[in-house]
């Protein structure tokens, strides 16, 4: 608007105002759209795979010929999934579309700690059958790699299907959905009481004779149907279960609800899915750009540290990401809480005993085994390392008590490191987004290089002379072409080019479905993690 104003002299010149080109724009993609919502979509779909080989995705119709499901995840996701797959989180509460079909974020956190998006479903209902196929294609755009753990609402259909498509992931319900039927179900002090067995650390015997005390204090009987149903699923809400499982520290689907509520402040439920794609690829495109400036600003400084700091604490600084940090720093300042009290040999394994520096507190084991003088490997009881990848206060101990000056590698994991995505490692001058110049040589070298990898395997003598030309290109460095200036582009316009281009299959528009339970409020929209602890 501000192009018109000057290039026709001034506001009152132009003859319409912001709001009537935003009215004259959303008319004629109305126009265009209706009636094509689904082919507009997957035109932009195939769009988008022409570009880039790696960008998957998968639809499917019922038998009147409409699009049921659709699932797309593009090469960065991928990539990302790579490196930071290990926790998976999804939510399917919300139906921001004029069809009142679940949108479904794959979402997780990365080395910054800050959320990271996997790909994208629509589906056309919450049966066990949708699901099986959102997660089937999720799979298969990943190329079968399954996460370590589920964060998820506590839909049945949902838990279902991950127990058919993935049976040995850990799944978690999310704390923040139990909390929402507590305060359904539960009052005053059987509500707090409750809440005791999400938080509270303490072993299974000590929840289960906890829990045998909370039915006879409260005079829980088989009318109490939610409390019933909630202790046959214990084992994926209760801190005594769910202890030592790697969730990363998280306890709810707020990386899900993070990304949802940046959708909502521009769509509303009437939109077509044409937008809702174009306003999920806006939103992407912001959560990428802020891991570029974290990695920006982690690549040109350190967390500052007392000249008197632990030297742990020093180490840790240079091999952590700064968001990271404090959370391995408050581990090392717990070595003063502990002493090595006692040390035996099992085999190749040595064992140490920590112990309070205060009486009061229990007593744990810390595992280890060594490599000469260096050490290869540590756990400890508190399971503090299997549960959020760093090492717990007892782990730094024993590496004080056998004199250790650095962090060895086997308690780094690289997921909370620079070299998360080494890879890919980060391009401070690049614009973030996917269609810059340099992801377009990328794309071009690697589809080429994808035909011709695929001829030179089947001789081995061409195999290994192709793998010294890629040893020397490795060795020898690549000096940049001079181009210090990022392209930049906006958002992607969902009618832009190809999606235009008719598509060659007649999918029609998707039937608008009835949610089930009551409608929901507006109020679901608002961003409730700020009343937890942010991860």
């Amino acid at each position: 608007m501000d192009v018109m104003d000057k290039n026709y002299g001034g506001p009152g010149e132009t003859g319409f105002l912001l709001r009537d080109l935003y009215n004259f724009f959303a008319r004629m993609k109305k126009e265009r759209v209706e009636g094509s919502d689904a082919e507009y979509v997957l035109n932009f779909m195939r769009e988008k795979q022409e570009h880039d080989l790696e960008f998957f995705f998968k639809y499917s119709v019922d038998d009147e010929g409409r699009l049921k499901n659709i699932f797309w995840s593009d090469a960065q996701s991928q990539i990302d999934y790579g490196a930071f797959g290990d926790v998976v989180v999804f939510d399917s509460t919300y139906r921001v579309n004029r069809y009142n079909l679940p949108f479904v974020p794959f979402v997780g956190v990365d080395h910054h700690r800050s959320t990271v998006v996997f790909g994208c479903g629509i589906l056309s209902d919450e049966s066990v059958s949708s699901y099986v196929w959102l997660l089937q294609a999720f799979l298969e755009a990943m190329q079968q790699k399954h996460p370590l753990s589920l964060i998820t609402d506590g839909d049945y259909a949902m838990a279902r299907a991950i127990q058919i498509v993935m049976p040995r992931a850990d799944h978690r319900l999310c704390s923040w959905h139990i909390e929402r039927n507590m305060i359904k179900y539960l009052r005053g002090e059987k509500l707090s009481d409750f809440r005791k067995f999400i938080y509270h650390i303490m072993d299974v015997d000590e929840f289960e004779r906890r829990w045998l005390e909370f039915k006879e204090k409260h005079e829980v009987n088989e009318s109490d149907l939610w409390t019933l149903r909630m202790y046959e699923l214990r084992k994926k809400w209760s801190a005594a279960y769910t202890r030592g499982r790697r969730f990363l520290g998280m306890q709810s689907n707020q990386r899900s609800e993070s990304l949802n509520s940046r959708l909502h402040n521009h769509l509303d439920r009437q939109m077509s899915l044409v937008d809702l794609v174009e306003h999920y690829e806006y939103c992407v495109s912001r959560i990428r750009r802020n891991e570029l400036e974290l990695d920006a600003k982690a690549s040109v400084s350190v967390p500052f540290t007392a000249i008197t700091a632990d030297l742990f604490e020093k180490k840790a600084a240079r091999i952590f990401t700064p968001n990271m940090f404090p959370k391995v720093r408050e581990q090392i300042s717990n070595i003063s809480r502990w002493v090595v009290s006692e040390v035996s040999r099992d085999n190749s394994a040595v064992r140490y005993e920590v112990a309070p520096t205060r009486s009061g507190g229990h007593r744990v084991l810390v595992t280890c085994a060594f490599e000469g003088q260096s050490l290869a490997s540590a756990s400890c009881d508190c399971r503090m390392m299997e549960c959020e990848a760093i090492p717990c206060g007892h782990i730094f101990s024993v590496m004080r008590y056998v004199r250790l000056e650095t962090i060895p590698p086997c308690c780094v994991n690289l997921r909370w490191t620079m070299q998360a995505k080494c890879a890919f490692p980060p391009d401070t001058g690049s614009n973030t987004h996917v269609w810059s110049e340099r992801m377009e040589r990328f794309r071009a070298l690697r589809n080429k290089g994808s035909l011709a990898l695929f001829k030179a395997s089947r001789s081995t003598e061409v195999t290994e002379r192709v793998n010294r030309f890629f040893d020397d290109i490795l060795d020898e460095g690549v000096e940049n072409d001079g181009n210090t200036e990022g392209t930049s582009f906006g958002p992607l316009p969902a009618l832009f080019s190809g999606a235009s281009r008719p598509f060659r299959s007649n999918v029609l528009d998707p039937k608008k479905i009835i949610a089930k339970g009551a409608p929901r409020s507006n109020k679901r929209w608002k961003s409730f993690h700020n009343s937890l602890n942010r991860n």
